[in-house]
């Protein structure tokens, strides 16, 4: 997971237009989304959700059940927007995206998946609030689903997201010790899962190949080995280079161990 900067990314002036227009009454709708969050976060009512609570201000799917309108889904400005924040990788394990989703008419419609950060769900009036938006990977955003833990999760658009786990050379990843919301970020966004560690492994290992032969050479400073675009895992990559750098530097400072030579 890696720094994602939200310059430039917002909603267009006709948003809040085209929110309330997929709704029969938009105010009934806001009034109750609003009351429903005010209701306690981890409580009963709030798990079942939205559409349990309030059915009645919700519009219908095509099998006739209630449902918030997808309209972060039908608007081709939103995955544009939010696709281009993370430069077409997931938000979360930062597998390349455009890669392994079906997507049309490139940039004008990326693909991948419009993540609800707090989930609508549970968080239905911030269901159209582009704050809330990250670009998903189907395997993280189906792992996720409405799961929403007390005190939530690693935000990719806050502080130094990436420091908050450790990856190992292997691409098995972990929380910092004593960081819950790390822990429960892993766990929910299915991070561990098999095939993401084993790619994510191997890109660290070449990496680290490159790394390692370029120690040998003379003039060769970290800043010149670390990956400073963004590409697929180089939270992880880095991480690791930082640490094979930094464990080289302490052999070649230590002292030999022979006997000194006294000479005659």
């Amino acid at each position: 997971m890696i720094r994602l900067r939200r310059r430039g990314v917002k909603p267009p002036a006709d948003w809040r237009e085209t929110v309330d227009a997929a709704f029969p009454d938009a105010a009934a709708f806001w009034k109750k989304a609003r009351a429903f969050e005010r209701l306690a976060e981890q409580g009963a009512k709030r798990k079942k959700g939205f559409t349990s609570y309030a059915p009645e201000v919700l519009p219908a799917d095509e099998k006739g059940k209630p449902e918030l309108p997808p309209v972060w889904r039908a608007d081709e400005r939103v995955r544009q927007a939010i696709a281009g924040m993370s430069h077409g990788f997931c938000a979360y394990c930062q597998s390349p995206v455009s890669s392994n989703h079906p997507g049309t008419k490139g940039e004008e419609k990326p693909p991948g998946q419009v993540e609800h950060f707090r989930p609508k769900a549970r968080f239905p009036a911030q269901a159209y609030d582009w704050k809330n938006y990250f670009m998903a990977c189907m395997a993280c955003n189906g792992a996720k689903h409405d799961r929403w833990p007390a005190g939530g999760y690693v935000r990719p658009d806050e502080g130094d997201p990436g420091s908050r786990f450790v990856f190992a050379e292997n691409g098995e990843i972990a929380a910092r010790e004593g960081d819950e919301q790390a822990r429960r970020t892993v766990e929910d966004f299915g991070l561990t899962r098999y095939w993401l560690t084993q790619h994510r492994g191997t890109a660290i290992q070449c990496h680290l190949d490159f790394v390692r032969r370029l120690m040998r050479c003379s003039g060769i400073e970290l800043q010149d080995v670390l990956i400073k675009r963004p590409v697929a895992f180089s939270e992880a990559i880095n991480q690791n280079v930082r640490r094979v750098w930094a464990s080289g530097r302490r052999k070649r400072k230590k002292p030999s161990r022979g006997r000194p030579w006294r000479g005659r």
